[in-house]
């Protein structure tokens, strides 16, 4: 035909699409596939100076100190294929969704200076005093100026043992990405609530129980949600009928063959964008610990060492993505109307443009999210390390060469609480003892009550063999969590504190994930002064992998109506649900899903 030639595909695709043991032909797979030329390019340009050395002398020794300054540009342009491109609507690679084209950059000016301040040294009762200071200075090109400091103290006790800590504030601007992300497609989790449109959402801002609800087989939506006020209601009911328009509106909230949603679940796909008016995020560190050696010459404890260091992080205006729950609150919590001129005036608003609706179903579109700096995270815990070690000749053992070691490394959680947004219907949540946090683009999910690596080795001179124990405890899944922080914010709103909102939910079966047990064998050996060799097994019990999705769900014969008990907030379930064995689900970070496997290496010095 015009404009084309024939493209040769042997197999054809008939038989491949409709028996699925038959697999189409090299020329076949060619002649569909689409060979993308997305470019990326980045560039960063440094400058700087620095200086240090001695400033003057102390009764406790020199003042030690460094400054500089740097000057950094980062630029980077981003050129999706045309098949892969917001601009184009011609076509679309299976699998991929439409992304946008950046060219941008960022600059920063970089002034610094810090020291090492001698206080005392040589007391009776302390060996060793100084202190670590510094600041800097960030004046960037977008975000304005900045400044960060710290203040650290070292106390040398005797020569068994130390004491560290201080205060450290940190910030992070955002990068180019956050700034100036182009216009884009992704797939992800949906809303915390149902559709704030429906007569029958959940949703603590949304138009639940506003009118009867015309599906009378779904119910008549008589009550509004937990949280959400009759006035609430209603305003968001005439907002969601102004941006549905007449026929949306018939099609939404008057046909009896429509099922309007009654609570959150499934997956979305939302569009994304930059934020050129982002702020940097600030944290604030506190540390204090201690450092020791065994003061005793018994050979059972000489050779015993160990530091304990308590932490504690808060990082205020996080950056990161908000939530679809956040951008349907703009539109129709934010504001509370009471007539339908009100109504039309913020369903013109960015807000609501960023949350539209079909005006021929009335249903939901893609809402549009972008960064902010919302999100605080606060977190605290302890860390600490053991380890001892001995010649097995020392311990009695005359005749067995050797020495033997033991190290324990560690972590205990006492906090990890999170608050994506400032509103109301957001609590804090506290992570600890769960695979959350969920949510948080760059946070890392896991936060256990504890974890602990252990490892024994054998020594000799020429070779080592080591054996690693990684425990994991027993740990809730995230659902879990965010229902916990639910069940605390709505005791405290049910007795009467008005910073707290009333927050529907409904009871999670999620079953708790059980400890986690791995080893793994390791060994060096030194041939000779040129060539060694390592070996090693992983996972060497072949442990499989511990299931993080099971439930118990709500089978035939449960008492649906009274699963809440009457608690605040609380909804029942609606219907009945089967277990959920949850088998193939699990998390990659923290538990191997690769199995037993070996390895052996060599390496050779000329």
């Amino acid at each position: 035909g015009f404009g084309s030639v024939s493209v040769p595909c042997t197999s054809g695709f008939y038989d491949t699409l409709f028996n699925a043991d038959t697999r189409p032909s090299q020329d076949c797979l060619y002649a569909v596939q689409a060979v993308l030329q997305t470019r990326t390019e980045n560039q960063q340009d440094i400058g700087e100076f620095n200086v240090q050395g001695g400033l003057f002398n102390l009764p406790a020794g020199e003042v030690r100190a460094a400054a500089g300054y740097q000057y950094r540009r980062n630029s980077s342009q981003f050129n999706p294929d045309i098949l892969q491109s917001t601009a184009s609507i011609d076509d679309q690679v299976i699998g991929l969704y439409p992304t946008g084209y950046m060219d941008a950059q960022t600059s920063v000016k970089d002034y610094y200076g810090e020291a090492l301040i001698p206080v005392v040294k040589d007391l009776p009762f302390l060996k060793k005093l100084e202190l670590e200071v510094g600041g800097r200075y960030s004046d960037y090109a977008k975000m304005g100026s900045t400044t960060t400091y710290k203040i650290n103290a070292n106390v040398q006790v005797n020569d068994y043992l130390r004491f560290r800590g201080g205060y450290n504030r940190a910030n992070r601007a955002p990068n180019l990405g956050e700034l100036y992300l182009g216009l884009q497609q992704v797939f992800t989790g949906a809303g915390a609530y149902a559709d704030p449109c429906s007569l029958l959402s959940n949703s603590p801002f949304g138009a639940g129980g506003a009118q009867v609800n015309a599906n009378v087989a779904q119910g008549n939506g008589s009550g509004t949600a937990p949280g959400q006020t009759s006035a609430g209601a209603t305003s968001a009911y005439l907002i969601c009928k102004a941006q549905m328009g007449a026929t949306g509106v018939g099609n939404y909230y008057n046909n009896a063959a429509f099922s309007q949603p009654t609570a959150a679940g499934g997956f979305a796909w939302v569009n994304q964008i930059g934020n050129a008016n982002l702020k940097n995020e600030i944290a604030d560190t506190w540390t204090a610990g201690l450092v020791f050696q065994s003061p005793f010459d018994n050979a059972w404890l000489r050779g015993l060492t160990g530091t304990v260091d308590w932490y504690q992080i808060a990082i205020n205006k996080a950056i990161m993505p908000y939530s679809i729950t956040y951008a349907q609150y703009l539109c129709y919590g934010a504001v509370q109307v009471a007539d339908a001129t009100a109504a039309a005036a913020q369903a013109a608003s960015v807000a609501c443009q960023n949350s539209p609706r079909d005006t021929t179903s009335g249903a939901a579109l893609n809402n549009l999210l972008s960064f902010d700096n919302q999100a605080t995270v606060k977190t605290s815990g302890v860390d600490f390390t053991l380890n001892w070690n001995a010649r097995l000749s020392d311990l009695g053992l005359e005749s067995v060469p050797g020495s033997i070691g033991l190290n324990v490394t560690g972590t205990m959680l006492d906090y990890y609480k999170t608050k994506l947004s400032p509103a109301k219907y957001d609590p804090w949540i506290d992570w600890k003892g769960s695979l959350g946090p969920t949510g948080l683009t760059g946070f890392n999910a896991g936060q256990y009550t504890y974890r602990v690596f252990t490892s024994l080795s054998y020594s000799l001179p020429a070779v080592s063999v080591s054996m690693r124990w990684r425990h994991l405890p027993a740990v809730a899944q995230a659902a879990k969590a965010q229902e916990d922080a639910i069940i605390e914010n709505n005791k405290a709103a049910a007795g009467g504190d008005t910073s707290k909102l009333l927050l529907g939910y409904t009871p999670t079966t999620a079953k708790m994930v059980e400890s986690y047990d791995v080893f793994d064998l390791s060994a060096f050996w030194n041939i000779s002064q040129n060539f060694s060799m390592r070996v090693g097994i992983d996972n060497v019990f072949d442990t499989d992998p511990a299931n993080t999705g099971a439930s118990k769900g709500y089978p035939p014969g449960t008492a649906l109506s009274s699963i809440c008990n009457g608690a605040a907030g609380c909804i029942n379930p609606t219907g009945y649900s089967l277990p959920n064995s949850g088998q193939g689900t699990t998390s990659g970070g923290y538990y191997d899903v690769l199995g037993r496997r070996f390895y052996v290496g060599f390496k050779a010095k000329f």
